[in-house]
């Protein structure tokens, strides 16, 4: 195994920093106490400490390089000169700070919040999209996708076919199966709900989890009939049961059954697809059940790509495999295909463009809050002219006096910069905590020495672009102007357009940032006025699971459940369902219309849920036609189904679907009613076809109830919860939810950009109004002369103010053209966000750009009053 090494970058800034004579010495010292680190806390605690100490040791290392380089003789005069040079900018640059500290706290403030933003931003990305996945040869692993015959991608496929791709495909050393799986744990005071995870005997070489204490699974394990085992995690093993080494060989109670504990699992094990799974079960294959049939599609499946094997060539042999199984299993296979996606992809997920959109909107106003300093640094280095002249006089080159603006403006920057680096877990902690599901890796973001030399880049970067435009002008002194006429005649035209190019940038970015918010903002409104297809008020839903060891028969729990809730005060209607929408857990099954006969791929395809009689009136879903379940639809009356208006219009379009009989599960059903249509799982796709079964004659043991009153919803839970615990205190109920806070939920990733968006935006506008005031103001104060000698000869005040702000919007006018032309782009790039949104909205960029006209004409009134009170004697004078 290959020995940790300190960061590489850090130690490079330790030797630099050190005098030449002790770099060495230095940098072994820091070495072997790393390595002493790495072997008490290990790598990425000792790494922290590296980083820590190389930070705090740096100025008192600069300063003693300095020192003895000054008392050593100065064996290198040219080199001395340099490095004095820039130490005597730096203290000038902590005096001038000083002296205008208004100014100075303006600059360090906006590089706060650019830099802390950026690095937050960056911190998030390098830990979700940037860095492997924490197991060893990460990249060659793929997860495997099932594709149906509609086109659509499911997570699932069937076990058969997985069996032949583990043989078939050559470019998999290893494939493995899993499946998510809860089970409640009868444990202390209270029964809890674990989430778990069901894997096979390849698991471990896929993912490279291992195992802290016991043994790993083994093929007796996943017999047929075996002992019940699992695998602790190592959070769960110390938060559960304190670290206590005794557990392995133990037997602990999983859903009222004992199951001995067999090993707990290292603290870096990885565990997928639940990251922070509480426990591994062996999955056991039961053949003859709908585990082993081939239009099946139940298991989750990865699999690792041999050494030197391409996704590419991996997806072509994959679908080639596929390809066969159809033509061999026509009948289940027919246009049942697979695919291939990186593991780092699945994990991700849709938060990748989420992080980009973030980073490339913080990269806005970073730029805004870069060309506000500007305007800044540039106004002040205006009232130095006299001060830049008579330096230049005295022998000081064009680049000397460049290099002392742009250490004064990098001076700043670096103090912003460390101020933001150290908001910047805040700001990071903000935005996991403010996403709206759980952010894949959010555990692993933290600032490391990637993250450190981004923002360190950052800063300098940021620094440097705020100073140009003025050590740009300060290099090209006009000595005699300037030592004769100070700051009003040393800065002229070339300065003034400086300030335009200046405005432009930032009316360019801010409406592009706002055009963005606003199609966001739009997408969100629209989406919140979208009807479910249920009446979302007054709903209590929650999860229960009834146990086979207690429960052979799992309807007799639910009838007694759904009777003792009813009896609860206040209550309206209950049922219960195994598939409740806003709540994950859907089913796809096919079926064939008797009338038509059996149509191979082109049955009908539809979501398949089992509802208690009261469904409909207990979550509101209104009946178009027929009936809906009654308690007499049971095991020995004629199987019924009900279907949502989707399946009728999509698969009756032309006649009544009340009494066809369909042929599903090998058994004969009647349609006796059709429901209004309801959304599943977002408000932005069309309601999918449903078919409703009665659990009364297709039975379930997960279920979630959905309780119908008009009292608050932590009554009914805390009512339900007691109601329940008299039939069964071991059985626990878990996702406790509102249908309203469901529905609200689906809208969290939209609602999450929209506020970021918005949020940025109004900060970029802000900026904006900051800078165009300074630079309008700056104007008014260089043209007072001018202005005066207008006056004295007879224009009037209201004419002086109308030109000052006519002028700050012409120049405005080309950033809103450039940023119209920008907020084009950015409308195009946004379009995989929209919803029923055009990403060209001439209404919205219309009404955007007329903001910001009204916002700059509000920033240059204040300077425009100023000039309008000009009094033309005192200004001549003054000349």
């Amino acid at each position: 195994m290959k020995e940790p090494r300190p960061p590489r970058i850090a130690e490079w800034l330790a030797r630099c920093a050190a005098p030449p004579a002790d770099a060495d010495f230095v940098a072994n010292d820091l070495r072997e106490e790393f390595e002493n680190r790495v072997t008490l806390v290990g790598a990425s605690a000792a790494r922290r400490w590296y980083w820590s100490e190389t930070l705090r040791s740096l100025l008192p290392l600069v300063a003693r390089r300095w020192t003895s380089t000054s008392t050593s003789g100065a064996k290198d005069p040219q080199g001395d000169a340099v490095m004095s040079s820039i130490l005597d900018d730096v203290r000038y640059a902590w005096r001038l700070a000083r002296r205008t500290p208004l100014a100075s706290l303006a600059v360090v403030a906006t590089m706060v919040l650019g830099i802390g933003s950026t690095t937050a931003v960056f911190s998030a990305m390098n830990a979700v999209l940037l860095k492997p996945l924490p197991f060893p040869e990460s990249s060659r692993v793929v997860r495997l996708k099932g594709v149906v015959r509609n086109g659509l991608e499911i997570e699932s496929l069937a076990y058969p076919d997985l069996m032949d791709f583990r043989r078939t495909v050559p470019d998999f050393s290893d494939l493995t199966l899993y499946q998510q799986q809860e089970q409640t744990l009868q444990h202390g005071s209270d029964p809890q709900l674990l989430h778990m995870v069901q894997v096979d005997e390849s698991y471990p070489r896929v993912f490279g989890t291992h195992v802290a204490l016991g043994r790993w699974l083994g093929p007796n394990d996943l017999a047929l009939n075996a002992p019940k085992v699992a695998l602790l995690s190592h959070n769960f093993w110390m938060r559960e049961f304190g670290g206590d080494r005794a557990i392995v060989g133990t037997t602990i109670s999983l859903d009222n059954e004992s199951v001995q504990v067999i090993g707990v699992l290292a603290p870096d094990a990885y565990t997928y697809p639940v990251p922070s799974a509480d426990a591994l079960t062996p999955l056991i294959i039961t053949p003859n059940t709908p585990m082993t049939n081939r239009g099946s599609m139940w298991a989750g499946a990865a699999a690792r790509l041999i050494p030197g094997a391409s996704l590419a060539q991996a997806r072509r042999d994959i679908a080639a495999a596929a390809n066969l199984i159809s033509t061999e299993y026509p009948i289940s296979n027919t246009g049942i295909s697979a695919r291939l996606i990186p593991l780092h992809e699945a994990v991700v997920g849709s938060v990748e463009s989420m992080l980009k959109l973030l980073a490339a909107a913080v990269a806005a106003v970073l730029l805004i809050g870069c060309v506000n300093v500007a305007n800044l640094i540039l106004g002040r280095a205006q009232t130095r002219s006299r001060e830049f002249a008579v330096r230049s006089a005295l022998g000081g080159s064009p680049v000397r006096v460049r290099q002392q603006v742009i250490t004064e403006s990098l001076v700043l920057a670096v103090v912003g910069g460390v101020l933001g680096v150290a908001l910047a877990p805040v700001l990071t902690r903000a935005l996991v905590a403010m996403y709206p599901d759980i952010m894949p890796r959010a555990d692993e973001i933290g600032v490391d020495g990637r993250v450190l030399f981004v923002a360190a880049l950052a800063t300098m970067a940021a620094g440097a672009l705020s100073a140009l435009p003025t050590a740009r002008r300060a290099g090209r002194l006009d000595l005699v102007g300037d030592l004769r006429d100070g700051s009003r005649s040393g800065w002229g035209r070339g300065d003034r357009r400086v300030g335009r190019v200046l405005i432009v940038t930032q009316v360019a970015a801010s409406l592009a940032l706002l055009f963005g918010a606003g199609l966001l903002l739009q997408t969100f409104w629209r989406l919140s006025q979208v009807r479910p297809g249920f009446d979302v008020r007054n709903t209590t839903t929650f999860h229960v699971f009834a146990p086979v060891a207690h429960y052979p028969a799992s309807a007799r729990y639910y009838d007694e459940a759904t009777e003792a809730l009813r009896t609860i005060p206040g209550v309206r209607e209950v049922a219960s369902t195994t598939m409740l929408p806003f709540a994950g857990g859907y089913f796809v099954d096919t079926y064939v219309q008797k009338e038509l006969g059996d149509q191979g791929t082109r049955n009908p395809q539809s979501m398949v849920a089992m509802v208690s009689p009261g469904y409909e009136r207990a979550l509101g879903v209104p009946l178009i036609r027929g009936r809906v379940f009654t308690a007499a639809d049971d095991s020995t009356s004629e199987p019924v189904v009900v279907i949502n208006e989707a399946l009728a219009k999509r698969y009756y379009p032309a006649t009544d679907p009340v009494g066809q009989v369909i042929d599903w599960n090998r058994k004969l059903w009647r349609i006796v009613g059709v429901v209004a249509s309801t959304h599943l799982s977002n408000l932005w796709e069309d309601a999918s076809p449903m078919l409703y079964a009665s659990t009364r004659q297709a039975p379930r043991r997960s279920r979630y109830f959905i309780v119908r009153s008009d009292l608050p919803s932590d009554q009914v839970v805390a009512a339900s919860r007691a109601a329940l615990r008299r039939i069964d205190r071991t059985i626990a109920l878990t996702d406790v939810s509102t249908m309203e806070r469901r529905v609200n939920a689906s809208l969290g990733t939209q609602r999450f950009r929209a506020a970021l968006m918005a949020s940025l935006g109004g900060l970029a506008l802000v900026l904006a109004v900051v800078g165009i005031y300074g630079v309008v103001a700056q104007t008014v104060t260089r043209r007072t002369r001018e202005i005066g000698i207008r006056m004295a000869l007879g224009e009037g005040a209201h004419e002086v103010q109308r030109r000052v702000v006519a002028d700050a919007l012409r120049v405005a006018s080309v950033g809103i053209v450039a940023g119209i032309a920008l907020s084009l782009l950015a409308g195009k790039w946004l379009t995989v966000f929209l919803v029923n949104v055009s990403p060209y909205d001439a209404r919205l960029l219309g009404g955007a750009a007329l903001a910001l006209a009204a916002v700059v004409s509000a920033a240059a009134y204040g300077p425009a009053r100023r000039a309008a009170r000009v009094d033309p004697v005192t200004a001549l004078r003054a000349d």
